[in-house]
């Protein structure tokens, strides 16, 4: 599990409840007015609806499984990928041809990895396995940002609704007023408006508390999988060239952050006196 999604939210929902504590001085009876069934089912149903008439239903599928995995740990890093990458091209400059199919089952958790062994051990020139996996990695990018969308609609929506919600509220609560009694109408416009205005409070509380935050979320883990897919890449054309296991860490250490260590004083000085 992601630690720092669950403590954002948690975090989130935290400040939230104290604040609305403090709003109404800690009286729960009218805390409990910020709860309303009503408009939680209008802002999150007719979001999801319209995101099912939008899109088709195995995408909108796929995005609900989104959801769940932007609270799942984070995917190894590149320096694993990197590490894997030079012991295959110091195993096959050592094995040749003989050791692609082992080193291809080996490999069999990715398939683009695997992949781009069975193109070394089918001959393919550099030319064609760039061109190939190039393809893959912007189609798949394509496939995924798709899925990103539905969410940001998702984002955009939610709010409309809220607003939705509260115009019906408002229908709701001006159809019922008594004219004749000022007091009693002053009373129901207030308590009226209240309830109306819940809605799109829900509305812009699940756009910019959900929606949109799992959506960078999941847009940062896209880069990172288009990163290391890219690292891949470059990594299977130098075992076909059957780099040494160091060059292939010196050359694809350029997708990893840059490391800048401060100068101290000391260095500093003695830099200056050479």
């Amino acid at each position: 599990m992601n630690i720092g999604t669950v403590i954002g939210f948690v975090f989130g929902l935290f400040i939230l409840f104290l604040s609305i504590l403090f709003a109404v001085e800690f009286e729960f009876g009218r805390f409990l007015l910020f709860g309303s069934i009503e408009s939680l089912l209008i802002v999150l149903g007719m979001t999801v609806a319209a995101t099912l008439i939008a899109y088709p239903f195995q995408d909108v599928k796929k995005v609900f499984d989104d959801f769940k995995k932007a609270f799942a740990e984070d995917e190894s890093p590149v320096e694993q990928y990197i590490s894997g990458l030079a012991t295959i091209s110091n195993t096959y400059a050592r094995g040749g041809d003989t050791k692609l199919s082992s080193l291809a089952n080996e490999y069999a958790d990715n398939q683009f990895i695997k992949e781009g062994l069975e193109y070394i051990e089918l001959r393919y020139t550099e030319a064609l396995i760039k061109s190939i996996m190039s393809s893959q990695i912007q189609n798949e990018h394509q496939r995924l940002l798709g899925q990103v969308q539905i969410i940001k609609n998702m984002s955009a929506n939610a709010p409309a609704f809220g607003v939705v919600g509260t115009l019906i509220g408002l229908v709701v609560m001006m159809s019922g007023l008594d004219p004749s009694d000022t007091e009693k109408l002053m009373q129901g416009l207030g308590s009226g408006m209240a309830t109306a205005l819940l809605t799109t409070f829900y509305g812009v509380l699940s756009s910019n508390f959900i929606f949109s935050p799992i959506a960078t979320k999941i847009e940062k883990r896209i880069e990172d999988q288009i990163l290391m897919m890219r690292v891949c890449m470059e990594g299977i054309i130098l075992v076909l060239k059957k780099t040494p296991e160091n060059m292939v860490r010196d050359q694809l250490k350029v997708y990893l952050p840059v490391q800048w260590a401060s100068i101290s004083s000391n260095n500093a000085q003695q830099m200056t006196e050479s």
